[in-house]
C-alpha cells in the first residue's frame, strides 16, 4: 500500500477559499479520495471557514468609519505625481545640460569681448 501525497498547506487553503483553478482542484480532490486523513483535513477546514465566515460575514457588511475611509483616501498615492516628478528630474538635468552647452559654445565669444 502507498503512502498518500501529503498537500500543502496552501493547497487546502485555496481549496477551501475556492481559489484553486479547475486542473488543480480536480487533482487535490482525485487526491483525497485515496487519503482518508487529508480528507478529513480539507472537510475540518472547511467546516472552521464556513463557521468564520458565518461568524463575521455581519462585521464584514458594515460600512467604514468615515475616519478610516478619509485615511484612506488621503494615504492613496496618486499616479501622475510620481510620473510628473520623473519628468520633472529629466526636464532639470536636460536643462543643466543645455545652459552648460550654450556656456562651453559661447565662452570664446565672451573672453573675446571681456578681453581675457
Amino acid at each position: 500500500m502507498t503512502e498518500p501525497t501529503r498537500i500543502p498547506d496552501r493547497i487546502f487553503n485555496a481549496l477551501v477559499d475556492g481559489r484553486l483553478s479547475a486542473r488543480v482542484e480536480r487533482e487535490t480532490r482525485e487526491a483525497l479520495e485515496t487519503d482518508p486523513q487529508g480528507n478529513e483535513r480539507a472537510a475540518t477546514w472547511q467546516r472552521q471557514s464556513e463557521a468564520l465566515h458565518a461568524a463575521l460575514a455581519p462585521i464584514a457588511r458594515e460600512p467604514l468609519p468615515l475616519s478610516m475611509m478619509l485615511k484612506l483616501r488621503h494615504d492613496k498615492p496618486v499616479a501622475w505625481h510620481r510620473d510628473s516628478t520623473l519628468w520633472t528630474y529629466v526636464g532639470i538635468f536636460a536643462a543643466g545640460i543645455a545652459v552648460g552647452l550654450a556656456f562651453d559654445l559661447a565662452l570664446p565669444t565672451l573672453r573675446a569681448l571681456i578681453g581675457i
